[in-house]
């Protein structure tokens, strides 16, 4: 039976279904730029997932996430491709990629080389190389003043307060970090890392963590030993003075609140 050869009535009500169809398949995914709690969870959030043969998992929420790392930052290659959640990628935006945090999650990236830092959403999935935990749009590198260069030692943190609205704030406490030492081979960053953490484990202070991070410019790339998050600034100075004593370096000093 054709549509024509229905009645008035039948044929009306066919009509309206299928306005109706195809209004539902118009709608457009909410564009969170209002950073709405992660619990309501985009595209992008398959768990596990694969990218050149290595397995990935996404975090079940980013509730107190912190960790030091490298970033790198992206532009022409991306620009107007469609990122993890299918928003268009603009490199003049701030926004971010993370292997693993919930896709939308608000999160504090702060340049150790220099304290700058910036609030920006995660809406892609990356960076897929090296050591790096995060990839920064091009606007984002240039806030943080890394855009003339491919990375940064960074601090990555997840805004609680922005994320799960409806908890209560908590009240910020600011985060410790020590440079050691900075070396054009990564052989010298290694040495003194394993001596750090040497000297750590005997104080009994292995928590606390050391990692070799870079910095890396057109022209050389920089091998920095990094120690924290140290969670107050009295264990951050006995740490100091332990360094110090042991002719290790004299370290600088980095707080981000």
């Amino acid at each position: 039976m054709t549509m024509r050869s229905l009645p008035v009535s039948a044929r009306m009500i066919t009509i309206a279904c299928v306005l109706l169809l195809s209004a539902c398949e118009s709608i457009e995914p909410v564009n969170s730029t209002d950073y709405p709690a992660v619990k309501k969870f985009t595209a992008g959030n398959k768990t596990p997932y694969v990218v050149f043969g290595e397995t990935y998992e996404v975090l079940q929420e980013s509730l107190d996430y912190k960790e030091i790392g490298v970033a790198s930052w992206y532009g022409k290659k991306f620009h107007g491709r469609l990122t993890s959640n299918g928003e268009t990628f603009d490199m003049y935006q701030v926004s971010a990629a993370h292997k693993s945090l919930p896709i939308p999650s608000v999160v504090k990236v702060t340049n150790l080389d220099n304290g700058k830092s910036i609030q920006l959403r995660v809406n892609d999935r990356g960076p897929f190389h090296d050591n790096r935990l995060i990839d920064l749009s091009f606007e984002a590198a240039q806030v943080l003043g890394f855009s003339h260069q491919g990375t940064a030692p960074v601090v990555v943190e997840a805004i609680n307060d922005v994320n799960y609205p409806n908890l209560r704030p908590a009240v910020r406490k600011s985060s410790y970090f020590l440079q050691l030492g900075a070396f054009s081979r990564e052989t010298g960053a290694q040495i003194l890392q394993a001596k750090i953490s040497m000297l750590l484990e005997r104080n009994e202070l292995s928590a606390v963590e050391v990692n070799i991070l870079q910095s890396e410019s057109a022209a050389s790339v920089l091998h920095k030993v990094w120690m924290g998050p140290i969670d107050n600034e009295a264990k951050r100075e006995d740490i100091i003075q332990l360094v110090r004593t042991a002719n290790l370096g004299n370290p600088l000093k980095v707080v981000v609140d």
